[in-house]
């Protein structure tokens, strides 16, 4: 393989892991901002393996986003996906995986709740005409802290692996 060959090769993985990464990070943005066209827009429009715990397992994105309207799209609720250390690997020109840390906060004004999560996004990516979709991805909780606002709960918050245990108060 000629010097040139192996340069352009080199590009075009820089390349493909910048674009992956905005994918992801707006895919978040997304999530925070409520716009559920933009989510939508991250995965591919055929068969996807979406897998995220509590909040469900599904085939279609726009099956999860329809979920996601349903339960996150409220004014009540302010959110903050902040992504970290993303791991990606090119295994081909249109196929590449991801992991990426994730910590998750969650303010519901109206039950005066906060909830933080940690954890990590396991992530399949194909590449179409357009540019890098998400073609599986897959969400691992590592921690979970909720806490309520009122008075009387606030020096005593619950914390645990699944949110399986807590009652609102």
């Amino acid at each position: 393989m000629s010097c040139e060959n192996n340069l352009a090769q080199r590009i075009e993985i820089i390349n493909s892991v910048l674009e992956i990464k905005n994918l992801k990070y707006s895919y978040w943005a997304a999530c925070d901002q409520k716009e559920p066209k933009t989510i939508l827009d991250s995965f591919y429009k055929g068969n996807v393996h979406i897998d995220f715990e509590d909040f469900g397992i599904f085939t279609s994105a726009n099956d999860m986003v329809e979920k996601y309207k349903l339960n996150s799209c409220h004014p009540n609720l302010i959110e903050q996906h902040a992504g970290k250390n993303p791991i990606i690997n090119i295994i081909s020109s249109n196929k590449a995986l991801g992991l990426w840390g994730l910590s998750y906060n969650l303010v519901d004004t109206k039950r005066k709740i906060h909830l933080t999560v940690n954890g990590t996004y396991s992530d399949e990516y194909i590449k179409v005409n357009n540019g890098w979709l998400m073609s599986k991805s897959q969400f691992r909780k590592n921690s979970t802290t909720y806490k309520s606002f009122i008075d009387k709960y606030l020096s005593q918050p619950k914390i645990g692996k699944s949110l399986g245990f807590k009652k609102l108060v």
